[in-house]
């Protein structure tokens, strides 16, 4: 029998808030007494279970992430918008219509969540921009795709191009305009087949 358990907030918003406290994964594993690996576990969650013993002991070791679980159980669409309610506004469609006050700590957690994620943005490009493939040029000598990876960023490796800046003076730049140019006529004066 499959168990009804509630669902929480997404595992990305419980980092962000850890982050936005100031913790690392470390940190705050040992100041809610348990190891770096449960709380890794809970931050890859598409969904947080509120009421597992983990989650528990971090929401109790941190404050920002108790409001937040408790942000959660208000209702599902507060939840599903990342904020919380006043005690006297319940409605979904009150909720759903955004026609509620935000508090100065919404605000704030807003805030920081938006900084986390736009950090994380950025170290995905930075990664992107690091990236390494394989190169898959067709031209070697026994007649196969290269398998060397390509420089970083770069589709091709070395010894395809990948290093090659392309022409810097003005001499070398003429150089490559007139090759390619002559490369044209001659491909224009072939009789087509």
């Amino acid at each position: 029998m499959k168990r009804d358990w509630p669902t929480g907030p997404a595992g990305t918003a419980l980092a962000a808030a850890r982050k936005a406290a100031g913790f690392s994964q470390t940190a705050l594993g040992e100041k809610a007494g348990m190891g770096r690996h449960a709380v890794s576990y809970w931050e890859r969650k598409p969904h947080i279970d509120r009421r597992a013993w983990a989650v528990r002991r971090m929401a109790e070791a941190e404050p920002m992430i108790q409001e937040l679980l408790e942000d959660c159980e208000t209702t599902t669409r507060a939840r599903m918008m990342g904020l919380s309610l006043p005690d006297n506004l319940t409605s979904n469609a009150r909720a759903r219509d955004r026609c509620y006050p935000l508090t100065g700590h919404d605000a704030d957690f807003e805030s920081a969540i938006a900084k986390e994620l736009s950090r994380m943005q950025e170290r995905i490009a930075l990664r992107l921009a690091r990236l390494r493939v394989v190169c898959g040029a067709k031209k070697t000598r026994k007649g196969t795709p290269c398998r060397n990876m390509s420089e970083p960023g770069k589709r091709r490796c070395k010894f395809h191009g990948g290093k090659s800046t392309g022409p810097r003076t003005v001499d070398g730049k003429s150089r490559i305009a007139a090759a390619q140019r002559k490369r044209w006529a001659t491909a224009q004066s072939k009789p087509s087949p």
